[in-house]
């Protein structure tokens, strides 16, 4: 009997369950076929006064006096011109007539905080105005604003404040029944909800296996985009005031989910293209900052969250297509996969830029699918990542298959590598060996005095060098080379004439050249070494031919540079040119100058004179004060010259007391000056040694000048020599030119 009573009940919930759902249908379709005559857009007769109204008894003014002036027409109440700065302004219309059954006022979105007065009477209000008109940021929801049923041909007025880059209402206004709002509303939304639970899902699928999975970067950037796109599609979704009516809240998680975006597609781009990964990384910090920035200081009450915005769009809109220029240019290199990665990453992009632009009224407004839009991205993704683990797995089966057989191959690869190991160390102890005998070598040739001493030294090294390579060394002589010795060889031709290049028959035979740098005469070819490289005397495989000649270029390399070094510092101990004590030139210098001064005045037909000096009675000095006051004096009177004579004329120290100074391009009379003025500046200088005072001291000068045809250096300093011992045997203390005495 129980079980019978239960059965009934049970039927009648069941028929009165199916009786509900059928109320529930008419109840929707009444409204279906109602909502498309009800529907009244309000997108006309707009007009706007910018401003604040005074109040009377609570009551806005500029909603009860009339005065037409003032208010302006527009077609659509959002960002009016001549803003300049303002942050309050009214917007008024009328409601026009139709049959309602529960009317009410549909806003999509209004910037920033609105009030709404009906005849004069607040019914509604978002946001809470302080004594100044002003108020902060409460988010952006949708707005139904209840009217009531005689509310049709009244004027609306609509009091907003907005400190934002856009004043006003913003989408649809439209009046509509409640139902048929609530139709419209979870209609709209469907498409958001789906995409959230797919984008969800997709984010937590992707994190979880981000955890066990290689290519972690890809994974972890999949699951920050789908989870920033569940987040924005939710935000954005009019429905989540019907689940949880705290339109700020929203605000925050639209702004994160909306900031998150550039962060996760470029980490998907740099896991993708590795190329680039400064940029990625560089895009990477920079929005992760704005994000942590932004939304810190907006919970901070530091700025306004809606403020942050502008910034943020400017960052994306020029950052994120640069991102994606830089990484067209990887294009040519790219594979299928990154190239569909990247066309869908530019699709998203341009989607989020197109609703950027209508966010900012720079086109007209409409819902961009934005939302459905990341969904295609993030299942693009999935399907790539997908396709590339399958390949993966392939690949890896592949490899396991052929595992074994590598195995044997590289089993019978190891036992060839030691063989020749083996080898290769036979073959470094030969070269270190061969190494210390080049550097004992080079080591004797550096102590020879002269090349040809090194030449001896490198010979008698040679043979040991080569072994067991067979050779010789041919020496150049005026006519022939000629074979100086051999060894590991019974036989060698004895003699090569000099047009040819010595070498025995044979493509193993190769020759080397020996020589040096002369500072004097250049490059100086001196000798041929010539050796057998066959390979087979040594018995070494990584000793070929090639490499043998390669070793000995650089062996025939370090004895041509060690002779033109020992060359070189043979050459420099005869070029001493400084005089110790005065820092002068020196005599040596003198005669290698004054040959080249004299041969370029007769090429350039130019004047060139000669001054020779010598210090009055200077053995007198030396015997009287000592040798210590005469070279004192000796550094005075190199002072003196350098003084008097110009920076281009040459002055040496000839020798004892006598001084020389040449002078190019000066007249006789040029050289009479200087002359002159050294001698009076000589005269009449005191000279002292310690506390001691020597002097007077005098000198004598004589000089004469190039003659243009046929003089030479001899001549010059002959006749210059004459005239000094004039000057001597008249007195001492003048200068005596080669034909005219110039008196003191």
């Amino acid at each position: 009997m129980n079980s019978a009573i239960c059965s009934a009940r049970s039927d009648q919930s069941a028929a009165l369950m199916r009786y509900l759902w059928l109320c529930l249908l008419c109840l929707l379709a009444l409204g279906l076929t109602r909502a498309q005559a009800e529907t009244v857009p309000l997108n006309q007769h707009w007009e706007y006064r910018w401003g604040d109204s005074p109040f009377k008894d609570d009551t806005p003014v500029w909603t009860i006096e009339a005065d037409e002036a003032q208010w302006h027409p527009i077609s659509f109440p959002s960002n009016p011109p001549g803003r300049e700065g303002r942050e309050n302004i009214w917007y008024r219309t009328q409601i026009p007539e139709d049959d309602w059954r529960d009317p009410v006022l549909y806003i999509f979105s209004v910037d920033l905080i609105v009030e709404v007065y009906l005849e004069g009477e607040r019914i509604y209000h978002y946001g809470e105005f302080d004594a100044q008109g002003k108020g902060r940021f409460e988010g952006w929801p949708w707005h139904m604003i209840p009217l009531p049923e005689d509310a049709a041909g009244k004027p609306i007025h609509f009091r907003v404040y907005s400190n934002y880059m856009d004043i006003g209402l913003w989408g649809e206004v439209k009046i509509m029944d409640r139902l048929e709002l609530y139709q419209q509303i979870l209609k709209e939304s469907i498409d958001s909800l789906i995409i959230t639970l797919f984008n969800l899902l997709i984010a937590a699928l992707a994190l979880l296996f981000a955890l066990f999975k290689s290519g972690r970067l890809t994974l972890l950037a999949l699951g920050l985009f789908s989870l920033a796109s569940a987040g924005l599609a939710l935000s954005t979704s009019q429905a989540k005031q019907l689940l949880f009516n705290h339109a700020l809240i929203w605000e925050y998680i639209g702004a994160g989910s909306y900031y998150l975006l550039p962060i996760a597609l470029a980490l998907m781009l740099q896991a993708w293209f590795g190329r680039l990964r400064w940029l990625y990384r560089s895009l990477v910090g920079l929005f992760l900052v704005y994000l942590i920035g932004a939304l810190g200081l907006s919970l901070m009450g530091v700025v306004s969250l809606a403020n942050t915005y502008p910034l943020f769009d400017l960052l994306f809109a020029v950052l994120v297509p640069v991102m994606l220029l830089c990484t067209v240019y990887q294009l040519p290199q790219a594979n299928s996969d990154q190239r569909i990665m990247l066309l869908a990453t530019t699709t998203l992009t341009l989607l989020l830029l197109v609703d950027m632009a209508v966010a900012h009224g720079w086109i007209s407004w409409s819902r961009i699918p934005v939302g459905w839009g990341s969904l295609m991205f993030s299942l693009a993704i999935v399907a790539l990542s997908l396709r590339h683990f399958i390949h993966t797995q392939n690949a890896l089966a592949h490899l396991n298959a052929t595992l074994e057989n590598r195995v044997v191959e590289r089993t019978s690869e190891l036992k060839i590598l030691a063989r020749r190991e083996a080898d290769r160390a036979r073959a470094l102890e030969f070269g270190n060996r061969k190494r210390a005998l080049l550097d004992k070598m080079i080591s004797a040739m550096e102590q020879s005095e002269t090349a040809e001493h090194a030449i001896k030294r490198m010979a008698a090294h040679l043979p040991d060098l080569c072994e067991p390579l067979p050779g010789g060394l041919y020496r150049k002589t005026q006519h022939h080379w000629e074979l100086e010795l051999h060894w590991c060889q019974e036989t060698l031709p004895s003699r090569y004439a000099l047009t040819d290049t010595p070498r025995p028959e044979g493509d193993e035979w190769h020759s080397f050249r020996i020589e040096y740098e002369d500072p004097r005469n250049g490059n100086q070819l001196i000798g041929m070494l010539v050796v057998n490289l066959d390979s087979r005397n040594i018995n070494f495989e990584q000793l070929n031919p090639l490499t043998l000649q390669n070793l000995f270029l650089r062996a025939v390399d370090r004895i041509n540079l060690t002779l033109s070094k020992v060359v070189l510092q043979q050459a420099l101990s005869h070029f001493s040119y400084e005089d110790a004590l005065t820092g002068l030139n020196n005599r040596r210098f003198l005669d290698e100058m004054l040959s080249r001064e004299v041969a370029l005045a007769h090429r350039n037909h130019s004047p060139l004179t000669v001054m020779i000096c010598d210090i009055d009675h200077f053995k007198r000095l030396n015997d009287t004060y000592g040798h210590a006051a005469g070279d004192e004096v000796l550094k005075s009177v190199a002072r003196l010259l350098r003084t008097t004579f110009r920076e281009t004329d040459i002055i040496c120290r000839f020798g004892g007391e006598e001084f020389v100074v040449v002078m190019p391009a000066a007249t006789l009379q040029d050289c009479q000056d200087r002359a002159e003025q050294l001698r009076a500046s000589m005269a009449s200088q005191t000279f002292t040694y310690g506390t001691e005072i020597i002097g007077p001291v005098t000198l004598s000068a004589g000089i004469s000048a190039l003659n243009p045809e046929s003089d030479t250096a001899d001549d010059l300093l002959r006749r210059a020599d004459n005239a000094l011992y004039q000057a001597k045997a008249g007195g001492r203390n003048r200068v005596i030119s080669a034909n005219t005495e110039l008196q003191p």
